[in-house]
């Protein structure tokens, strides 16, 4: 009997040890396969976009996927102008390149020039959505030291949320209270050995409350570049309000009980526009059903309806189903990227657009400008955020403003102008700073004067034509100045 229990404990002893040290070894994989990203940045100075502002740098961190990739957020690398990684306990440096960014997702993809960085290393599996009070282990390289960090916390939320990166885009998200600090952005976020997101923000405002990327996200981007480029998360384009209220279901006659949520606009240009209308009730989504909030289910959870548009990639179709005037009906729309995202989303790993004519300083208003100190006036957050909503198709493609003059005797009596918004060009409307300047470029023979006006401003701003081309050298000169322009040619 002793024998028996002694062999029994010996059994158990080295089954507990030999998983004990399996978990070692994974976790020990793990780690190996996580590293530290230094990147030296320099963005522009949207005030003087033909400037730079000082180069500075920034941690964060990166883990091997595939392929030699390596993945982390594109907040780490943005703008950047040189990338170093350091694998764990390791001094040594090695050069990297963006290979792909998602700004719209906040996701970037590396790869180190030297391949003997890659020696002995394991790409980390991609797993699944984790369940809600499932735990998960985040590691990474947070501010404050040069070594690994690994927490560990619980997902308490899967949902829809604001990316802050791009600053317009909601994406699915998933919520824990794993410690999520900066410096940890871009390390995986595991659950049995596998990657399950990638850290990328965290709330200011409450205590251990953490986010990151869930998989989907990352194998749609993954996809998305598969042809060497990437086009973007697509968007379906409508604004709507819950149907919860009874009454009103019964004043729509939708039938006892059908779903459904109520489409308040279509976005012009968008994905919806020209086959969903205001007043349509949405039903069904692909073969989802959508209630009366606006959510589906998304394996354990319920989400935003739009997640069925996320998964996609720009190009695929979407079947929609709805209740208009009194029937059913079935549609098909394809998916576009959102229309003015350009301008509405953060910008980076891009210089300015701006034209200078006469020292009138034109760029193309977008969130990086309006964001800047002193620049949120009534006119510029009209054109960037309402023209569209409140007078429909009006918008242009780009909406053009003089953001300051650089003083020359040409413009004598407009130094002090700032934000003057321009709508047309002796009485020709402008569409966007390369239009513009193709129009000056164009200017028939004869004429003397430019005259720019605005529906902002009574007052038109008149420069003398020929004056202005020939001052223009000098005033460039005077300024350090290298080039009158940089535009996106059309």
């Amino acid at each position: 009997m002793f024998h028996n229990k002694s062999i029994f404990s010996l059994v158990l002893l080295y089954l507990c040890s030999a998983l004990f040290s399996t978990a070692l070894a994974s976790a020990d994989s793990i780690e190996q396969s996580v590293f530290r990203i230094t990147n030296y940045q320099q963005s522009p100075d949207w005030k003087s976009p033909w400037k730079m502002k000082p180069t500075g740098s920034g941690m964060g961190s990166g883990f091997l996927i595939s392929s030699g990739w390596i993945l982390t957020n594109a907040h780490v690398v943005s703008d950047s102008r040189m990338l170093l990684v350091n694998k764990i306990s390791s001094p040594e440096p090695f050069l990297a390149d963006v290979v792909a960014i998602a700004h719209d997702s906040d996701l970037a993809i590396l790869k180190v020039r030297d391949p003997r960085f890659y020696q002995n290393l394991r790409a980390l599996e991609l797993g699944g959505i984790p369940e809600v009070r499932s735990r998960v282990r985040a590691y990474g390289y947070p501010v404050g030291g040069q070594e690994l960090s690994r927490t560990e916390g619980v997902v308490s939320r899967i949902e829809f949320g604001t990316y802050v990166h791009p600053g317009i885009d909601s994406h699915l998200l998933v919520q824990t209270d794993s410690a999520i600090n900066p410096g940890n952005s871009g390390g995986p976020v595991t659950q049995s050995g596998k990657a399950v997101g990638v850290a990328f923000q965290s709330n200011l405002r409450l205590n251990d409350v953490g986010y990151f990327i869930p998989v989907p996200l990352i194998n749609r981007f993954i996809s998305d570049i598969e042809d060497g480029r990437y086009d973007g998360v697509p968007e379906i384009g409508v604004e709507t309000s819950s149907l919860i209220n009874q009454y009103y279901r019964q004043y729509l006659r939708l039938p006892e009980g059908t779903g459904g949520i109520l489409v308040e606009r279509v976005v012009p240009y968008s994905s919806a526009d020209g086959v969903l209308q205001k007043g349509d009730v949405l039903t069904k989504i692909e073969d989802l059903q959508i209630d009366a909030a606006g959510m589906v289910r998304y394996g354990e959870q319920q989400v935003t309806f739009f997640i069925e548009a996320e998964n996609r990639q720009i190009g695929d179709s979407l079947k929609m189903q709805v209740w208009r005037n009194g029937k059913f009906k079935n549609l098909t729309l394809t998916l576009k990227a959102p229309p003015f995202s350009t301008e509405m989303r953060n910008s980076y790993d891009e210089l300015p657009e701006y034209l200078i004519f006469g020292g009138l300083v034109f760029i193309a208003l977008n969130r990086n400008y309006i964001h800047s100190p002193g620049n949120v006036t009534p006119a510029l957050a009209y054109e960037h955020w309402y023209r569209e909503i409140e007078r429909p198709q009006t918008r242009r493609k780009q909406a053009i403003l003089i953001s300051r003059v650089l003083p020359a005797p040409v413009n004598s009596g407009y130094t002090s102008l700032h934000n003057y918004v321009v709508n047309k060009l002796n009485g020709v409307s402008i569409n966007s700073l390369a239009h513009l300047d193709k129009m000056l470029r164009n200017m028939s023979l004869g004429t003397h004067h430019v005259v720019f006006s605005s529906e902002w401003h009574s007052m038109p701003l008149v420069l003398d034509f020929e004056e202005s081309k020939m001052q223009q050298d000098s005033i460039l000169k005077r300024y350090g100045i290298l080039a009158a322009s940089n535009l996106v040619l059309e």
